[in-house]
């Protein structure tokens, strides 16, 4: 299977962050692919997505202190992206839901 590498993005912060560490987020409404850097800034986790499968869709506002998967998934609420999270390398990866 061949994977079109320039239309994937992973987004690595080094901070240290990981699930179990409560995060202060400020994460404005506005474009997905936007929004998950400033997601993966804030929170100093690891996420892949595909900029094709996120062009054009809106995320949410998410405000406050969180579980970065928490905000995460809040963000991804009433859109037609989900999340998994990579126990293993403590990464995130964002996917288009296909019904």
């Amino acid at each position: 299977m061949a994977i079109r590498w320039s239309l994937l993005l992973l987004v690595m912060s080094f901070g240290g962050c990981n699930e179990k560490q409560l995060v202060k987020v400020d994460i404005p409404e506005g474009l997905a692919a936007d929004t998950l850097m400033i997601f993966a800034e804030q929170t100093s986790v690891e996420i892949l997505f595909d900029l094709d499968s996120v062009q054009g869709v809106n995320t949410n506002l998410v405000q406050g202190v969180y579980y970065s998967g928490e905000a995460l998934e809040l963000m991804l609420i009433d859109t037609p992206l989900r999340v998994d999270y990579e126990v293993e390398t403590g990464a995130y990866a964002v996917f288009l839901e296909v019904e």
